[in-house]
């Protein structure tokens, strides 16, 4: 997939592949160089942002570790320059590299590995500067995070209302953020304020406020999101 090219220059060429992911993000992926460089931002084409990144196949028994890059394009010329293929200029810890791609293809070449790294990527990386533009990505990536476990005891999230505008989950770890998963497709919700109560347990009053996404009444599954982590948690039952 991926080949280093020597060139004249300040920086190598790799060779990359470009997967679209809904109307306004791409994934760019390469194979990494001995270096491991980590990504810092997209220099060129201009007004490409680099949204979030991610190594895999670091463990794989080919051993080809690959860096998955999720830029967006901000404006029509550089949205052209990523659809049609462009060398995209990276900057590192290390130095600057240089990524030469093709056409931007569909998701479906990207393996389930990759998908899966690519999703615990996005969702770490959500805050509330970015999660409104990120609905396509986490759409399109959630059903790749099946696998995550629901805790057997201690974390339960039950739905105050049919509205969805508020619930009650066990804990003290406040999230920023709530995905809902029905069989109508996924919704995300901003945590608004929360309400504590330790004794005799420890429980959460949320009070939420819709980001995106349909009405998942009720939800099959919900993630907590926050200081730059998820966790799945089970919805028993709808309060009475």
């Amino acid at each position: 997939m991926t080949a280093l090219i020597a060139r004249e220059g300040s920086c190598p060429l790799l060779v990359g592949r470009t997967s679209r992911i809904g109307s306004d993000w791409a994934f760019c992926s390469f194979r990494l160089p001995t270096s491991m460089p980590i990504p810092l931002a997209v220099i060129s084409p201009v007004d490409v942002e680099l949204a979030t990144w991610a190594f895999t196949g670091m463990k794989a028994p080919a051993h080809q570790p690959t860096c998955l890059l999720l830029v967006r394009p901000r404006s029509a010329a550089a949205a052209t320059a990523i659809a049609n293929g462009t060398e995209l200029v990276l900057r590192t810890h290390f130095r600057d590299i240089a990524i030469a791609t093709g056409p931007a293809e569909g998701a479906s070449h990207l393996s389930s590995g990759e998908r899966a790294v690519a999703a615990r990527a996005v969702l770490s990386s959500i805050a509330d500067a970015n999660v409104a533009a990120l609905a396509d990505p986490i759409t399109l990536l959630l059903p790749d995070l099946h696998f995550l476990p629901e805790p057997t005891k201690g974390l339960d999230l039950t739905i105050s209302n049919d509205t969805g505008s508020s619930c009650t989950l066990s804990g003290v770890d406040v999230p920023n953020f709530i995905l809902f998963e029905s069989d109508v497709g996924t919704r995300c919700a901003r945590v608004a304020a929360a309400r504590l109560t330790f004794s005799p347990n420890p429980l959460m009053d949320l009070d939420l406020e819709p980001v995106w996404g349909p009405e998942t009444f009720p939800p099959a599954r919900a993630i907590l999101i926050g200081h730059r982590r998820f966790r799945a948690v089970r919805v028993p039952k709808i309060a009475a």
